[in-house]
């Protein structure tokens, strides 16, 4: 059983540290923290990639 403790928190740890890079990447090119640490803590190498492919949001300009 404690392995399979250890290996739960491990992962768990993983998903956190993944999620958390993607979401600094995403606040980087102007895109929602929240929502790119979920979808890049569940599916890491990907959102990254789809980050870097995607262009940057522009900033509204005062009119």
């Amino acid at each position: 059983m404690l392995p399979v403790i250890l290996a739960a928190i491990l992962y768990l740890s993983l998903i956190y540290v993944c999620g958390r890079y993607t979401a600094k990447f995403a606040a980087e090119r102007g895109r929602s923290r929240a929502a790119w640490f979920v979808i890049g803590g569940l599916f890491y190498p990907l959102p990254y990639l789809v980050l870097a492919l995607l262009p940057p949001r522009r900033k509204a300009t005062p009119a």
